[in-house]
């Protein structure tokens, strides 16, 4: 069925359609925009109008024809004094000659105070007019989530900007910025794991933890690596990520050097740093030159540090993953061989106070041993994992500061293998 919001052909009217329609619906949510968006307080005594494609005391032109005409996305107006157009866009370049244009047609119609909205992606470098206020799509999306609460019209908004930023990113039309804004990972019961939404969302969070200054100035994050090419497909149970730190060279593969990597799967978060298959020989001796003993202490460490690291999101847990692989082909899906999952607590000797996971060291042994006596494509990764039914913290914005955290915590194994033992 055809959303209700998808009346126009160019990205820009459909979205500003959705936020016409929200606001024309309920008169609240439209003096709080106009407060939000310019600042200005607008009294209650005068009733405020809004439009589209048009201007005041004209019939709505047809789409092409007010792009023909030049005319704003939208005007908000009150009587023949006050008015606000908006002038939307997604990937079409801002003018200033239209812009300029706008404010001399509200001029000739004898409004008095005029202001212009633009809404873009990611903001210009374009010296705008005076009278001129910038927002971004995301900070549109961001305020209508605040108002979702209270008004359903600016949920059902809210909800076409994650659909049509979805369908811009798969028809290659948005292909950087966004128009929404990471809220948290929605899937739960009653709102299943889904593949398209879950590469939004990865978009999203990568955005965000690459703004990390810790992450930056702590692990040598590097905010301008590149990660993976287009995540493509249409179905999966997962969806991977990767950050690279700065002394990985872009001229070589990611699967030589440790980097940290965030996954959404079907049931939980998974947050690691990956100690990949090709990793440089120097950074593999220097954790095998441990030996066992001290391979341990290491992992204690960061077990310690990672349990501080999930005080604030219960139900998470610190994890490690071993996992051997093969490729067909170069481009063919991976063949699982083997994979091991254990609570990093097992490997303590004994049971930790107020713990409810019974040691069991061998599954590190394990581990160790499989590092040591290498023969095949194999990955450990250690982080934590975040399952959706017993980490509350997953639906909240601040699961990415959460993620942030967890690579963090593993800094000392990062330590011994870029710098060895000191």
């Amino acid at each position: 069925m055809r959303n209700v919001f998808d009346q126009y052909t160019q990205p820009e009217n459909r979205l500003t359609h959705a936020l016409v329609s929200a606001l024309s619906e309920d008169r609240r949510l439209l003096r709080l925009f106009v407060r939000w968006a310019t600042r200005q307080r607008i009294g209650r005594t005068v009733p405020l109008e809004i439009i589209e494609q048009s201007l005041p005391g004209e019939r709505v032109a047809a789409e092409t024809d007010a792009e023909k005409r030049g005319l704003p996305d939208a005007c908000i107006y009150r009587n023949n004094d006050w008015v606000l157009l908006i002038e939307s866009k997604v990937a079409s370049p801002l003018r200033t000659e239209q812009l300029q244009r706008h404010f001399r047609t509200a001029s000739r119609r004898g409004f008095q105070i005029i202001t212009l909205l633009v809404i873009d992606v990611d903001g210009t470098d374009l010296a705008l007019p005076d009278g001129t206020i910038l927002r971004k799509w995301s900070e549109i999306y961001a305020w209508l989530i605040a108002q979702s609460s209270r008004s359903d019209w600016a949920k059902r908004a809210a909800d076409y900007f994650v659909i049509a930023e979805n369908r811009l990113v798969e028809e290659g039309y948005l292909k950087e910025g966004t128009l929404t804004t990471f809220s948290g990972i929605p899937f739960r019961k009653g709102e299943p794991y889904n593949y398209p939404e879950a590469k939004r969302l990865i978009r999203l969070a990568m955005d965000e933890l690459r703004k990390n200054r810790a992450l930056i100035c702590e692990l040598g994050m590097n905010p301008r690596g590149t990660g993976r090419g287009s995540i493509t497909g249409q179905d999966g149970v997962s969806v991977w990520d990767f950050l690279r730190l700065k002394n990985s060279k872009q001229n070589k593969p990611f699967t030589n050097y440790p980097h940290l990597t965030l996954s959404i799967e079907t049931d939980r978060i998974l947050a690691i740093v990956t100690v990949p298959h090709g990793i440089e020989t120097e950074m593999r001796r220097n954790l095998l030159e441990l030996e066992y003993d001290g391979f341990q202490d290491l992992l204690a460490n960061v077990n310690l540090r990672l349990l501080r690291a999930l005080r604030k999101a219960p139900g998470a847990s610190p994890w490690v993953i071993v996992v051997q692989r093969r490729y067909p082909t170069q481009r063919a899906q991976a063949i699982l061989d083997a994979r091991i999952e254990y609570d990093l607590r097992t490997a303590s000797p004994e049971k930790q106070k107020g713990s409810k996971v019974r040691p069991q060291p061998q599954w590190l042994k394990a581990t160790y041993d499989a590092l040591c006596k290498k023969r095949s494509n194999l990955q450990v990764a250690v982080g934590a994992i975040f399952p959706y039914t017993t980490c509350p913290a997953t639906k909240n914005q601040k699961i990415v500061d959460h993620v942030a955290n967890i690579w963090l915590a593993c800094k000392p194994l990062l330590d011994v293998m870029l710098h060895g033992r000191r």
